[in-house]
């Protein structure tokens, strides 16, 4: 059961990773590994507001390259140390919600006003009764390079980039 549940996972991150822009039309993305901290990207929505899906429309979804195909991944130490805000905030959702504790960080995000630009989120102790996500809060935007894998025993759900205002991508 635990494997088809990483393969699915496995398999909404891969399709979620194909519909980022690619780099021949992406817009370069300022961050602390350029020495330079961006405010926001100009990025597609992580979900529309269509009926059935939850929106998600002022971040975008932040992923590692396809090809890794990890389930288990998180945020390089070094870069969570110098940009973190605030975390893990606790969320009871678990990976059979996704993506609801997506959609319920983001407004963990936004009440840390113009500091939050990004946030990370993880599942711990799956197929548990105490089966959670966690959201931790960056100061920066996340470039997919700072990816790292995780340890035994969590599913990374992502990282979402706070979209600029008026973005089109």
């Amino acid at each position: 059961m635990a494997l088809s549940v990483f393969k699915n996972i496995t398999l909404l991150l891969s399709a979620t990773a194909a519909l980022l822009p690619t780099a021949a039309n992406a817009n370069p993305l300022p961050s602390s590994n350029s020495g330079k901290k961006a405010t926001c990207i100009n990025g597609p929505p992580a979900t529309g507001s269509s009926p059935g899906s939850l929106p998600i429309a002022d971040y975008s979804l932040v992923a590692p390259a396809s090809n890794l195909n990890w389930t288990s991944y998180t945020v390089k130490k070094s870069w969570w140390d110098e940009h973190y805000l605030s975390g893990p905030h606790y969320m009871p959702y678990t990976h059979h919600t996704d993506p609801y504790g997506a959609f319920k960080c983001q407004y963990t995000c936004n009440a840390a006003g113009d500091k939050c630009k990004s946030y990370f989120l993880w599942y711990t102790d799956i197929n548990d009764s105490n089966e959670h996500i966690n959201c931790v809060l960056f100061d920066d935007i996340i470039d997919p390079s700072i990816f790292v894998p995780g340890g035994n025993g969590t599913v990374g759900a992502g990282g979402y980039d706070r979209r600029c205002q008026g973005s089109t991508a």
